[in-house]
């Protein structure tokens, strides 16, 4: 067997870990002559340690096809079989009790559909802590601490689902526009939102900067580029969008900025506008 390179010897033919004084004793209670293999070498192969095996034999999971009077442990080819068994089930995330349960069952194909459906499940579950998680740091950049209260809201909008949401944006925007909106660039709580958390950050940090600062300026053609590449050079989207991020960020699922905030981009916008419009 594959990592049992066990020596025999000539005469016995027994496993050389086998002590041989219990050999007879062996041969008697397993009924003939066969290769053992002593709990120590079982461990060493499979990496695990002698108190683990000793674990699995009380809860009747492994039981060693001989016990010498001593109380060492033998196994036999079958045992180590069932052994690589419940290693591999342990390794697709099966708990202990679990990998009891099918051995005994022996149903291999309904066993793994219902492991898949539940890796599945585990997915989406993990996607969404990940999700969430990222959306704290993100708000966190943003706000240079962290709003519970829109912690709260995002948590609140991920159980009820994405209904509402696009009940509500379907009423705003025509469905042209909702393929544009339909961008990971938007959706706080993405990886590739945070190019847009980096411009809000600055934001927040620049609120009561003047807008004709350089800084401000360099700013406002900072989100002049991301909003014309967001939305694809479309002002009017853009405009619309805005308003709503204004008027009622909490309902179309946008983050929720401070008044100062919005005030300051507003401003920076107008000027930055007005400069182009003045050729500077």
């Amino acid at each position: 067997m594959t990592g049992f390179a066990y020596a025999k010897e000539e005469k016995t033919g027994i496993d050389s870990h086998v002590d041989v004084r219990v050999y007879n004793e062996i041969s008697k209670s397993v009924g003939g002559l066969r290769c053992m293999y002593g709990i120590g070498k079982v461990a060493s192969e499979t990496n695990l340690t002698v108190r683990t095996l000793r674990y699995y034999d009380e809860i009747n999971l492994l039981r060693p096809s001989h016990v010498a009077e001593s109380g060492y442990r033998y196994y036999s080819k079958k045992d180590v079989l069932k052994l690589h068994r419940i290693l591999a089930l342990k390794e697709l995330g099966f708990n202990l009790n679990q990998i009891k349960e099918i051995l005994d069952q022996n149903q291999w194909k309904n066993v793994f559909e219902e492991h898949l459906a539940y890796i599945a499940k585990e997915r989406e579950r993990l996607s969404y802590l990940e999700k969430l998680s990222r959306l704290c740091l993100q708000l966190s950049i943003v706000e240079q601490d962290i709003s519970w209260d829109n912690i709260f809201r995002y948590v609140r909008q991920s159980r009820e689902g994405q209904r509402q949401k696009t009940k509500f944006l379907n009423e705003y925007f025509d469905e042209r526009e909702l393929e544009i909106l339909n961008n990971p660039l938007f959706d706080i709580g993405e990886e590739k939102a945070m190019a847009l958390v980096d411009l809000l950050k600055t934001a927040h940090e620049q609120k009561h900067e003047d807008p004709y600062a350089p800084k401000s300026q360099a700013l406002a053609e900072r989100l002049t580029r991301f909003l014309n590449d967001a939305f694809h050079g479309d002002d009017t989207l853009i405009n619309k969008y805005w308003e709503l991020q204004k008027r009622s960020p909490e309902e179309s699922a946008l983050i929720v900025l401070d008044q100062d905030v919005i005030q300051y981009i507003d401003d920076i916008m107008d000027v930055y506008a007005e400069r182009l419009e003045e050729g500077h």
